[in-house]
């Protein structure tokens, strides 16, 4: 009954993202990842921050980041797929031999962007959002800085326009 009605939640919640097969697949994709973790009882184990009080996580913990940013990816695939065809080919295209050798392409400042958002996120990681400070612990020049940088950056590298994802509907 628990797994019907979750794949129930999940279907749903992909049609309410759009009516075509990808959003289905996306949210059955969510539902088969979030099931396990329901029937051996442990969906409640990970509310917690990751490396709470550590610099660095464990090594465990770095690998379950890595499946579940991987798995999270996977899912969105689909959901962003003009078809369920064209998502399975991009995937293929991911996993063609051209993965293992080195990029023809280094976009510099789109890699420097990308770690220092993975930086100020995980530094951030215990506040509510990653641009939370407090006034009493971060200078005023971190602060301004840090905004002042990822506003750079944004209008710099992101100049094209584009809509919100969810106008589309």
């Amino acid at each position: 009954m628990k797994v019907r009605n979750i794949f129930i939640i999940f279907i749903v919640s992909g049609f309410w993202h759009g009516a075509n097969w990808t959003f289905v697949i996306w949210g059955a994709l969510n539902a088969v990842y979030f099931l396990p973790l329901l029937l051996l009882k442990r969906n409640r184990q990970n509310l917690g921050v990751i490396a709470e009080g550590k610099i660095l996580p464990s090594f465990r913990e770095f690998i379950s980041m890595i499946i579940t940013f991987s798995m999270t990816v996977l899912a969105w695939i689909f959901f962003r797929g003009e078809s369920v065809s064209a998502a399975f080919i991009y995937i293929k295209r991911i996993f063609n031999s051209s993965l293992f050798e080195s990029p023809t392409i280094l976009p510099v400042p789109l890699l420097c962007l990308i770690l220092m958002q993975i930086m100020i996120e995980w530094v951030q990681r215990e506040k509510q959002h990653a641009l939370q400070f407090d006034n009493r612990e971060t200078s005023i020049v971190v602060r301004w800085g840090v905004t002042l940088i990822i506003g750079f950056m944004i209008t710099a590298f992101f100049g094209k326009e584009t809509s919100f994802i969810y106008f589309q509907f």
